[in-house]
């Protein structure tokens, strides 16, 4: 490849990262399981730390997982402020913030701050999910506010 070419291919590959952490948080929003689980390799890790405590391996875990934490939701909608992509070969990491607003069919609300690193790999043509942590800086219920 080329100098052009090179540099042309680190765009459309970080793009393709970017893109995919925003299907992440449009799945979220939209609870569509089908779409998150596609953002997956077969044997991806998602973590969400304390004060949650929430592992899961592999791709059927990771999407029952999601469905068990929008269970009870009006809406859950990720935000992503920043974000920080590097890419090697086939292989990458990100690092994200973001906030969180969601609110429950009870009334009550949740927000949080929190910080995602991820793990990327190139499978099969396509960017996806190998690892995903999930550090909380700070998390907020509130009570019933109908």
């Amino acid at each position: 490849m080329t100098g052009i070419e090179e540099r042309l291919k680190a765009l459309e590959n970080e793009h393709q990262i970017r893109a995919l952490t925003a299907s992440f948080a449009d799945s979220c929003l939209s609870g569509n399981a089908q779409c998150f689980e596609a953002l997956w390799v077969a044997d991806g890790t998602w973590t969400l730390a304390e004060p949650l405590h929430l592992e899961s391996r592999g791709r059927d875990s990771i999407v029952k997982l999601f469905l068990e934490l929008a269970t009870g939701k009006r809406f859950f909608c990720q935000k992503l402020h920043s974000g920080i992509v590097t890419i090697s070969g086939d292989i990458a990491t990100a690092r994200w913030i973001l906030s969180e607003n969601a609110a429950n069919h009870d009334g009550s609300l949740y927000q949080s701050t929190a910080i995602y690193d991820d793990r990327l790999v190139f499978q099969d043509g396509r960017w996806l999910f190998q690892a995903r942590y999930c550090q909380f800086l700070d998390i907020s219920h509130t009570g019933n506010n109908s």
